[in-house]
């Protein structure tokens, strides 16, 4: 898997592991001591793998069913990638 850094809009950094990526979104496996609801406030942001940048927005944040602290963050790229 692909190591990824995850910096929210006037928020955390989370690192991370890619767990897919598409044309318009990316989902990513973060562990954090934040809640479901604290990730949630958030909505943009910029990614960061393999030394590329590029702004996403948040679209989800769940919790996974082996540990309420790893949770797989789904976000969309605001320019698709080719």
């Amino acid at each position: 898997m692909t190591d990824a850094t995850l910096t929210l809009e006037d928020g955390p950094q989370l690192t991370g592991e890619i767990v897919d990526k598409g044309g318009d979104y990316i989902r990513m496996r973060s562990t954090t001591e934040m809640s479901q609801n604290q990730l949630g406030q958030y909505g943009e942001g910029q990614i960061e793998i393999d030394g590329k940048t590029e702004r996403v927005l948040l679209e989800s944040a769940m919790p996974t069913a082996e540990d309420e602290e790893v949770f797989e963050l789904t976000m969309r790229r605001m320019t698709p990638s080719a």
